[in-house]
């Protein structure tokens, strides 16, 4: 009797936790960035190590920030897990001894995805910033 109890606890248990994974999964899903299809414009404004910056308006169909920096020569970096880490924008490469890494925006705002995981939107201005310290 007590072994059925236990194997019912067991199995209790482990639904509850396979109704949790599967309820994170489908929020993840719904809440994931979605990229915009069809013709958009977008400005890109670069700020180097010399406080220096330079903008540019882009028209294109791409759906991603990486595929806009790539096709258009702006990035090199390397590839990673999520896509591409930038190590250099407009040749200005980072210096890693300083900690230098390019900082990527949108509106002003922070972003928390890589640039081959940002979304294109109509009308947005994506910044990236040479920035020192982790």
């Amino acid at each position: 009797m007590e072994n059925k109890a236990s194997k019912k606890k067991i199995f209790l248990a482990a639904s509850a936790l396979l109704v949790v994974i599967l309820a994170v999964l489908a929020i993840y899903l719904w809440q994931k960035p979605g990229s915009s299809e069809g013709e958009k414009e977008i400005v890109l404004l670069v700020t180097y190590r010399d406080g220096s910056s330079k903008t540019d308006t882009y028209q294109t169909d791409l759906e991603y920030l990486g595929e806009l920096l790539q096709e258009k020569e702006r990035v090199t970096g390397e590839q990673g897990a999520y896509g591409i880490f930038i190590e250099a924008v407009d040749g200005e490469a980072v210096d890693a001894s300083k900690q230098e890494w390019w900082c990527i925006t949108k509106n002003g705002e922070t972003l928390l995805t890589s640039a081959d995981q940002t979304p294109l939107e109509d009308g947005a201005q994506y910044e990236l910033t040479l920035t020192s310290g982790y």
